[in-house]
């Protein structure tokens, strides 16, 4: 089944938005398991496009479902992307941004200093921008 124009190696906006956002993509399935968008959260799932199109998730088939008259995607993450978001997870960020290792910048009102996306601690402004 073809999924649009085939890609050389991963699109280059994979690994910024894997680092801002690993620990929403913690939750896709593994590699090797198929899965429809019921399985993941709605944030996660209203995101599937976007995905697919970094190459994080791939649309292996589509299937014809009692509940719904239109037919549904069934999904596969990507072997390399979820070990990409496992390392952020696990490792860190080896260019990352905050002292907690890494780059998801997330400025919550009323918190003094910077939030991390990532791991949700909470930095000094001055020493974020003197890194």
């Amino acid at each position: 089944m073809s999924t649009g124009v085939p890609r050389e190696g991963q699109p280059q906006s994979q690994v910024p938005y894997i680092r801002r956002n690993a620990t929403l993509l913690q939750d896709l399935p593994e590699p090797g398991e198929q899965w429809r968008s019921k399985a993941i959260s709605d944030e996660l799932a209203n995101r599937l496009v976007g995905l697919q199109n970094r190459g994080i998730v791939q649309r292996v088939d589509r299937i014809k479902c009692e509940e719904w008259s239109k037919r549904r995607c069934i999904w596969q993450t990507d072997r390399d992307a979820y070990g990409r978001i496992q390392t952020v997870l696990e490792e860190g960020d080896d260019n990352a941004l905050l002292p907690c290792g890494h780059s998801a910048i997330s400025n919550e009102r009323d918190v003094d200093g910077v939030s991390c996306g990532v791991c949700g601690e909470v930095h000094d402004r001055e020493e974020v921008d003197s890194r």
